[in-house]
């Protein structure tokens, strides 16, 4: 548990967000349960953010170092390119079981905020780019580690790869099972012929 007597209010108020929005949903929090968690005042929680949206883009910001962090911990730890793009799945079998398939917190608030105009939603897209970003390295590397292999479209093969991957978080979260990102593995492994 996150010790509230060694941090600055603005840490404290953000890391109950981590919790409170991930595990009951953004629109289901309540800015009073936020500060009552944090052990802040009304007036310091008013004085780093200016409404619950501010909050929630802090939150997504913080979770976006988060969760990068830990695919990159967990994949860059293989040798070749095409075992790192395999264990990016692997990666996700060990989260959703971790988070009790609560699944993506950026799709999660992504679908309780509908409007594709707001701060919340472009922090979620920035997220996603990222993730794409980071398998678009890996699907160059790949084609680069084959000399140039034609088979490999970088843009296309990353596009399809990206989808297998939000496609099995969804599924897996639906399901509440592992069995949507082997299904996806399998198909990035054919994909690629890796």
């Amino acid at each position: 548990m996150f010790d509230h007597t060694m941090s600055q209010p603005r840490d404290r108020i953000i890391d109950s967000a981590l919790r409170l929005f991930y595990e009951q949903g953004y629109l289901a929090t309540g800015i009073n349960q936020i500060i009552s968690e944090s052990q802040v005042a009304k007036a310091t929680f008013y004085n780093h953010f200016a409404s619950k949206e501010n909050l929630c883009v802090a939150y997504l910001q913080a979770r976006h170092v988060i969760w990068m962090e830990w695919l990159v911990n967990s994949v860059e730890s293989y040798k070749s390119v095409a075992e790192r793009i395999l264990a990016v799945f692997s990666f996700l079998r060990k989260w959703m079981v971790s988070c009790n398939f609560r699944g993506c917190a950026f799709l999660n608030i992504a679908s309780e905020v509908p409007s594709l105009n707001s701060k919340i939603r472009t922090e979620a897209i920035k997220h996603k780019d990222d993730l794409r970003l980071y398998i678009k390295q890996m699907v160059a590397l790949l084609k680069n580690a084959r000399e140039g292999d034609r088979q490999i479209n970088i843009e296309a093969d990353t596009d399809k790869v990206y989808v297998l991957i939000e496609g099995a978080i969804v599924a897996s979260q639906n399901y509440g099972q592992v069995w949507p990102i082997e299904a996806a593995q399998n198909a990035v492994r054919n994909l690629l012929n890796i």
